[in-house]
């Protein structure tokens, strides 16, 4: 037997909003001034679905208002197609507003429908939509359960039955004429309707009837798209108010790094790269800000650490109105294991380290150093990537010093030369060139690396640590 499972959102626009917004009454209007979608703050306050605006407005005096979106609309349902299948296959989208999961293929992974349920619940659970579901012989029985918020769980065919005869008509996707028709006959039941001849149906009534009908009976064939797997992470929170500190955007950029850690733990993986995006509401459209882990991350917290060490940074165009987050590219975690007597590792690795330095200072102020097999001294080192080993097999070709000077300055105190002289020349062998090297301790205690020229003139050219 064909088993589905229907999800319906009925707020999604009010309830995709940073969390410490949606304590105010809100409301999403449409273009007819009517209610379309609520939270739960302004539905205590007692404003209801399809009322008009003024009414409305009347009865919550601090009801907040935004306008229906249906383009962000869809992408909030894909997103959350996406982040469902890693439990489910099958999803196919109904927009505006609603899922459609075919069970057959999960139930005996699970080992059953309870099984299942308490799997998908949990992610569920874990994001912060409102949802009804109910489970159907069909994808249209389900989905007309699933809109009388029935809250349905059974594989049972009798339970399932007698749902859906006892539904009333405007819960199906019948048109208003035909539904309008049918209750001038006395019909106001599916049960009511599903008892007449199919002959007496197409009699009366058009043919959509009977094809909704037949698909809601499985007679017909009911194509559903499911969707595919898409890589990587991205998510939009639109905010109540323009925020102008970039400090306050910690709160809303919260909510969407732990959705990015609940999807990494959910697919043991983590990112290296996160690409912050900012909107605006006037002619500036968008900033963007890209935050990188050199050692990966998948916990929320360590991301918003790197990623409010670069906003501290940025001087923004225009107070922010919206939130975006995408990961292009997810990573395989690895465990580390150290030995049994290592000790203590401290709070920072040396990679989570790295990126805190980066992300407070700039990536291009932060690198490291490796040896190169070159005699001059202002080649015998370059400044890689942080953290890089150096290449095998060079080594020191002779002492240096930890800190060369950015020019040679003059010597003008007493040194008492303790090593040298090494001869250098960066111009071939060209005479004038030439230079004398040694090490030398001044009256402080510093161990200086000096050199004579041909002319005989002493330069301190770096100091040893």
């Amino acid at each position: 037997m064909a088993l589905y499972l229907y999800l319906q959102f009925p707020a999604l626009l009010p309830d995709s909003l940073s969390r410490h917004e949606t304590r105010l009454p809100l409301a999403v209007v449409n273009e007819l001034h009517r209610i379309v979608q609520l939270n739960i703050a302004a539905e205590q306050a007692g404003v209801e679905l399809n009322m008009a605006l003024g009414s409305a407005a009347a009865l919550c005096h601090n009801l907040q208002l935004i306008p229906y979106q249906a383009e962000r609309q869809q992408d909030i349902l894909h997103s959350l197609a996406q982040q469902l299948y890693q439990v489910t296959a099958d999803i196919a989208l109904d927009p505006p507003d609603g899922l459609y999961l075919r069970l057959c293929n999960m139930l005996s992974l699970h080992q059953g429908l309870s099984g299942y349920w308490q799997v998908l619940k949990q992610q569920l659970d874990v994001l912060p939509y409102r949802y009804y579901y109910a489970c159907g012989t069909t994808a249209l029985a389900a989905q007309c359960l699933a809109r009388q918020q029935l809250n349905l769980v059974t594989a049972d065919p009798a339970v399932l039955s007698g749902a859906l005869k006892r539904s009333p008509l405007r819960f199906t996707e019948l048109s208003c004429e035909i539904q309008q028709q049918l209750q001038r006959l006395g019909i106001t039941q599916l049960g009511q309707l599903l008892a007449l001849s199919q002959a007496e149906l197409a009699r009366r009534f058009d043919a959509s009837l009977l094809s909704y009908l037949g698909r809601l009976r499985g007679d017909f064939y009911h194509a559903l798209q499911y969707i595919q797997s898409a890589p990587g992470f991205s998510r939009y929170v639109e905010l109540l108010y323009d925020i102008s500190n970039t400090a306050v955007l910690a709160t809303p950029l919260k909510q969407l790094l732990e959705q990015l850690e609940h999807q990494l733990q959910q697919m043991n993986a983590l990112c290296y790269q996160l690409q912050l995006t900012l909107f605006f509401r006037g002619k500036t459209p968008q900033q963007g800000v890209s935050v990188c882990s050199a050692q990966g991350e998948y916990r929320a917290a360590n991301w918003l650490t790197l990623c409010q060490l670069q906003l501290q940074r940025l001087q923004l165009a225009e107070p922010v109105a919206g939130l975006k987050l995408d990961v292009t590219r997810f990573s395989p975690q690895q465990a580390q294991t150290g030995g049994l007597f290592q000790p203590v590792t401290a709070a920072l690795s040396a990679l989570q380290l790295v990126s805190v330095l980066q992300a407070r200072l700039g990536k291009q102020a932060v690198s490291g150093l490796m040896l190169q097999n070159q005699h001059l001294p202002e080649q015998a080192s370059s400044q890689p990537l942080p953290l890089l080993h150096g290449r095998p097999g060079i080594k020191a070709l002779a002492l240096r010093p930890a800190f060369l000077l950015p020019t040679a300055r003059p010597l003008t105190e007493a040194v008492e030369i303790s090593c040298g002289p090494e001869r250098l020349c960066p111009d071939g062998w060209a005479l004038q060139q030439q230079r004398d090297y040694f090490i030398g301790r001044n009256s402080k205690g510093q161990w200086l690396w000096l050199y004579r020229t041909v002319q005989q003139g002493w330069f301190v050219h770096g100091l040893f640590s």
